[in-house]
């Protein structure tokens, strides 16, 4: 009886082992861009960056100084948009980049020029300390 219970112990303390460690790797523990990890202000614009689903997917959020609101998403961790979220008033409209309508193209391509400008600014604002004379 005593084996019994020693190996239960031994079966639960594994158990918590694994799953601590499948939840440390959900988390926000992985990162591959952690440089780009952001959320504060650029000029008047709310700017939030951050990376979902282990890692592999780059959001960028965006609340304007209207209040409009724009979400940039790349979801193979390549820096290129798979697609763009506009947030006018209570409309939302999604761009697709693999679209075959050419305006939500032109807009995706518009909004990836935005994208890495944005992502500049953000290496600029993390790295200002470095460039203090």
């Amino acid at each position: 009886m005593l084996l019994i219970t020693n190996c239960m112990t031994v079966r639960k303390t594994l158990t918590s082992i694994v799953l601590a460690g499948a939840l440390a790797l959900g988390g926000a523990g992985c990162s591959n861009n952690p440089e780009y990890h952001f959320n504060g202000k650029i000029g008047e614009e709310q700017v939030k960056f951050y990376e979902k689903d282990l890692a592999n997917d780059n959001f960028l959020e965006v609340v304007k100084a209207d209040g409009s609101k724009v979400k940039y998403g790349d979801f193979d961790d390549d820096f290129r948009l798979d697609h763009v979220q506009i947030t006018v008033g209570d409309n939302t409209t999604k761009y697709n980049a693999n679209s075959t309508n050419p305006m939500a193209k032109g807009i995706v391509k518009k909004a990836q020029k935005e994208f890495d400008d944005y992502l500049t600014k953000i290496t600029d604002i993390q790295t200002a300390p470095l460039n203090r004379e």
